[in-house]
């Protein structure tokens, strides 16, 4: 079976550099299969491409190779390294991007890859991703790691209290959809069923939807009516989003972060009623 490669990067596809990372990669391995985790990671946006790879890397079969390259420049200080963590491998820098995937887990294996001064990121990621598929060991490929450079996780920003959870919003989707920290266990633990209020800016939500269409509504024109409404699901995460109904990032139309200013790390409150009082 031929290995596979995913690629994590914040290249884009309007230069070469997603080319020449994938040539480089089937220069050095004929028979793989590259798999485009994404390509549009904002410019040097750690966060943001630990939380798309940690989303996307556990429906991959194990052995799976994944090269993250954002703010990918080997420098003293953040060394190109390979971690294996849940039956994968992943290929990076020590810049803090693994660290959001690792949570507060631990390793299983870590070092930092060889390399020479004059050689790029790119093509250090293709040769560890060489030697990996040729069956090397990773304590074949350099000297081992003790811990990784930790970055702060979105979930180190989650406070629950006895009534109140105080989360922020971490991700943007390609739909305008507002993802949090908030998970739906914290929600449920903390609820406990109650009457509670998601406040994000100056706007209130009671309600959350089983899907973004839960609305009571009889007809596909009465739905598109309401088009524009704020919502609150939990997404395929388990984490609470924030949207518009048939939300729009570009004209026409609108999403959250630009009909109602809400940005990224603004603060979302979930106040749940008094126990005593319900």
């Amino acid at each position: 079976m031929q290995k596979i490669i995913t690629l994590t990067t914040d290249f884009g596809y309007t230069d070469y550099y997603t080319a020449v990372l994938k040539g480089k990669i089937y220069s050095k391995i004929g028979e793989c299969n590259l798999v485009d985790i994404s390509h549009n990671i904002r410019d040097y946006h750690i966060e943001e491409a630990g939380f798309v790879l940690s989303a996307a890397y556990p429906h991959f079969p194990k052995e799976t190779i994944h090269i993250v390259s954002v703010k990918a420049e080997i420098t003293p200080f953040s060394p190109a390294i390979c971690v294996k963590y849940d039956g994968h491998y992943f290929i990076a820098t020590d810049n803090g991007v693994l660290s959001i995937i690792l949570g507060n887990n631990e390793f299983e294996e870590a070092i930092y890859l060889e390399n020479d001064e004059n050689e790029c990121s790119s093509t250090v990621f293709a040769d560890c991703a060489r030697h990996l598929v040729s069956g090397y060991g990773l304590a074949e490929l350099g000297n081992p790691v003790e811990s990784l450079y930790k970055l702060n996780r979105w979930a180190d920003n989650l406070n629950l209290e006895r009534n109140k959870i105080t989360g922020k919003v971490v991700y943007e989707d390609s739909f305008g959809n507002l993802i949090t920290n908030i998970t739906k266990e914290s929600f449920e633990r903390i609820g406990k069923g109650r009457k509670f209020s998601i406040r994000i800016k100056d706007r209130s939500i009671n309600k959350i939807n089983k899907y973004f269409a839960d609305f009571k509504v009889t007809s596909e024109n009465a739905l598109l009516e309401r088009a524009g409404e704020l919502l609150a699901t939990f997404n395929d995460l388990d984490l609470l989003l924030v949207t518009l109904l048939y939300s729009k990032k570009k004209d026409p139309g609108g999403s959250p972060k630009s009909l109602m200013n809400i940005q990224l790390n603004d603060n979302i409150v979930v106040e749940f009623e008094d126990e005593f009082n319900y």
